[in-house]
């Protein structure tokens, strides 16, 4: 049987008393709270380590942001145009706007290319025909990626994720000892990595058959 081990320090404090009158073992509290870990932020330092999405993932998106009022859904909803004289004119362009983003999203640019194209066309050809607010390109964004709540997109961007992830850990699959010239493989990541090529190819599978449907 495992034999506990004690501090033979506790015994040698039993008798002291603590602050109320107590016999406890106050000495060997006051060392603890001594030793109690605090963290960096409290004490006003940067933390060691964050959590931060992978380096290859260049359509980050800060969620704490979500930019402002979202017009292509407020259009929506509302159904109505600022100016009446323009009514016509502003559907067509709203309408165009949204072909733009169905006919280029996933077809060979990134995703800020795509927000930038939205904000030019918004402030060129729909903003000056009615008193709308700016549509800033963290709202696009959030507009492309969650509020279409379109599974295509949803496909797509697990698309990117995954290949992202992948792209990410390609680099930190093997261990070179500069002392000694050697190499060997990282075993945790190169584990990573394979259930990361298995997923992004079951997910391909499925994509491919919802194009095909």
């Amino acid at each position: 049987m495992a034999t506990l081990y004690t501090d033979p320090s506790i015994h040698e404090s039993r008798g002291m008393e603590d602050s109320e009158g107590n016999v406890e073992y106050a000495e060997v509290n006051q060392r603890r709270r001594e030793q109690e870990f605090v963290p960096n932020e409290e004490l006003g330092e940067l933390p060691s380590a964050v959590l931060v999405k992978a380096p290859a993932d260049a359509d980050a998106l800060d969620g704490a942001d979500d930019g402002g009022v979202c017009f292509a859904c407020a259009y929506a909803r509302q159904g109505r145009e600022e100016d009446p004289f323009n009514a016509g004119e502003t559907r067509d362009a709203y309408d165009d706007m949204q072909k733009l983003i169905a006919e280029n999203y996933g077809k060979g640019i990134s995703n800020p290319q795509l927000v930038s194209m939205v904000f030019d066309y918004f402030e060129r050809e729909v903003r000056p025909l009615g008193n709308f607010e700016a549509w800033s390109k963290r709202s696009i964004t959030r507009h492309l990626l969650f509020h279409t709540n379109s599974e295509d997109i949803m496909m797509q961007e697990a698309t990117t994720m995954l290949y992202s992830q992948i792209q990410s850990l390609r680099g930190k699959t093997w261990l070179e000892n500069r002392v000694e010239g050697t190499f060997e493989p990282h075993l945790r990541n190169n584990a990573m990595l394979d259930k990361l090529i298995r997923g992004l190819g079951d997910h391909l599978t499925k994509k491919k058959a919802r194009s095909v449907k």
